[in-house]
């Protein structure tokens, strides 16, 4: 072999043996055709590079995108599985109170409704699936009897009330609205208010009082006549405040020798022409909403389960009967005064105008509003 002929194969087998070395180091070189290889796989996975205590040996990882959710999600059924299981336990005690008291003073609910706040203070996102489970918990155990605890959430703060079987009130869908006889909140007879309702007079005719006890709710006027103060008819003013229980409350409607007169001073708060027209108007809503009792609460449809039910003589809801009554009449949504300004204002203001008054166009109207 010539020197010629030896140097250039020498120089071949040396470049061959490079070659080699180098694929072989490439099987252990993490860029070893890893942008090939990781351009053949599905965006969703990702790699894990891996080095293990020898540098010359390194591998690719490869997981699934739904490894870790997997994982996220049965951490996340552990925690809602222990979040149920402390509700549970609290709702079983609050039951267990709610009992305790009932039993012990079935005329008070004044800590049924501080339990009741505890609740909902506790998780306010489930207490009215939790209020319909201790309504049916109470009736089932015998205890309140023809009555169901309700919410009455009114003004800025939350509240409770207690409505009771009123068979004199007309069922709806299937339905009869409830009485209010107990409420959480108190408030207070107005100078105003006093004021007015001693315009308001009850004639020897609707002096038939609740029992048959006569006139008690007023006292003797001129001619013969009743000064009629209807805040002692309403749940708050008859006792049934702060948790207390107003038990004259169910049937007591405003007589009928005081109707009259009633929705004449309650037009004249309101600005409403007093005529034979209006009058009539009025009664036909309020005979046909709440039959006049002024503590009638409705407890089953969509404006109840929200926490804001329609109650009162002209079935205002809360916020209406916020918004429209008058100063000094604002603070008792029970009072059958104070809800008829607030009612004749708002069924003027959304259907008055053209001629027609509101409350005669609402009497007219077969839903009424």
């Amino acid at each position: 072999m010539t020197t010629a002929e030896h140097r250039e194969f020498s120089t071949g087998s040396h470049t061959r043996d490079t070659q080699r070395e180098g694929e072989h180091r490439g099987h252990h070189n993490p860029d070893f055709n890893r942008r090939e290889l990781l351009g053949s796989l599905p965006e969703a996975c990702a790699y894990r590079h891996v080095r293990s205590t020898d540098d010359e040996h390194q591998s690719l990882h490869f997981t699934s995108p739904y490894e870790h959710a997997d994982q996220r999600a049965a951490g996340h059924m552990e925690h809602t599985r222990r979040e149920d299981a402390a509700h549970d336990r609290q709702l079983a005690a609050t039951e267990a109170n709610v009992e305790r008291h009932l039993r012990h003073n079935d005329h008070n609910f004044a800590p049924v409704f501080g339990e009741l706040n505890h609740l909902r203070n506790r998780d306010s996102a489930n207490i009215e699936r939790d209020l319909q489970h201790i309504n049916n918990t109470m009736h089932s155990r015998g205890l309140l009897n023809g009555q169901e605890i309700i919410r009455d959430d009114r003004g800025e703060g939350h509240g409770w009330g207690v409505v009771a079987e009123d068979k004199q009130n007309k069922e709806r869908e299937g339905h009869r609205d409830g009485t209010m006889v107990s409420t959480s909140h108190a408030p207070q007879e107005s100078d105003q208010l006093r004021r007015h309702y001693a315009n308001v007079h009850q004639d020897d005719e609707g002096q038939q009082g609740h029992g048959g006890q006569e006139g008690h709710r007023g006292h003797q006027g001129h001619h013969g006549r009743h000064h009629y103060n209807g805040w002692h008819q309403s749940a708050e003013g008859g006792g049934g405040a702060h948790g207390g229980t107003d038990t004259e409350a169910v049937g007591g409607h405003v007589p009928p020798g005081a109707r009259r007169e009633l929705i004449e001073e309650a037009l004249r708060l309101a600005g409403v022409p007093i005529t034979e027209h209006s009058i009539s108007a009025v009664n036909t809503i309020v005979s046909r909403e709440s039959g006049w009792n002024p503590n009638i609460t409705n407890n089953w449809d969509s404006n109840a389960r929200a926490g804001h039910p329609s109650t009162g003589l002209m079935q205002t809801i809360p916020s209406t009967f916020r918004q429209f009554a008058l100063s000094g009449m604002n603070n008792n949504i029970h009072d059958p005064l104070s809800n008829l300004v607030a009612g004749i204002r708002y069924a003027e203001a959304r259907y008055g105008g053209h001629g027609t008054s509101g409350v005669e166009r609402v009497a007219s109207r077969p839903g009424g509003y």
